[in-house]
């Protein structure tokens, strides 16, 4: 007896503690790098808007906590020279974004080549928080689909380095918490996608 605890029972409860340890420092922070294109209004957009896309620069951090549920992410995106088109999209202002990230589907159930994500995310960007919103800036609660596809691990292992590490992505993100508009309805389906190559540096989670 360990404390009132049968010795075996304690001796699992240690070596659980310790693999639990173990993960979570394997588990360290990763910076992703991901370049691409972001598209708008692609789908349900609010009378007289075109559809707009442009060349996008995205940052992201990931913390994992050693909790699968748990894994905070923070970071920022930003169109450098606009979108096409007359759009109110058509902007090169940046949008910050903090949150954590849901797993859906691990690379492990689909032999190591396609992972999905969910973050909850709350954003901060020029326009947000609706038409409402005296400032300039403004707030939004954004639910995200993260589809990563692992071509490096798979395609370009060979080469070793940087290359083995390269990943597809395709970011689905839908405003959670539009405000009515001044004139027309309120849409609450009109997502952005974002999608292009990551570049990961550091140790960590494999997605989004």
């Amino acid at each position: 007896m360990i404390g009132g605890i049968p010795r075996s029972v304690a001796m699992v409860m240690l070596a659980l503690a310790a693999a639990g340890a173990a993960e979570a420092q394997s588990l360290g922070p990763v910076v992703l790098l991901q370049p691409g294109m972001a598209s708008a209004d692609f789908l349900s957009a609010p009378p007289g808007e075109p559809a707009t896309t442009g060349f996008n620069l995205r940052f992201a951090a990931l913390v994992p906590s050693g909790v699968r549920w748990l894994t905070l992410i923070a970071g920022a995106s930003v169109t450098p020279y606009g979108s096409s088109g007359p759009s109110r999209r058509n902007t090169n202002t940046p949008q910050l974004f903090v949150g954590n990230v849901f797993p859906v589907l691990s690379a492990r159930r689909t032999q190591g080549w396609l992972s999905v994500d969910a973050p909850l995310l709350l954003t901060y960007t020029f326009g947000g928080g609706g038409q409402h919103n005296v400032r300039v800036y403004g707030r939004d609660v954004v639910a995200e689909v993260a589809v990563t596809l692992h071509v490096g691990r798979k395609v370009l292992s060979g080469f070793g380095g940087s290359l083995s590490r390269l990943r597809l992505y395709t970011l689905f993100d839908q405003n959670l918490t539009p405000n009515r508009p001044f004139e027309g309805t309120m849409d609450r389906f009109n997502p952005v996608a974002y999608y292009g190559v990551t570049v990961p540096f550091g140790v960590g989670r494999e997605s989004p």
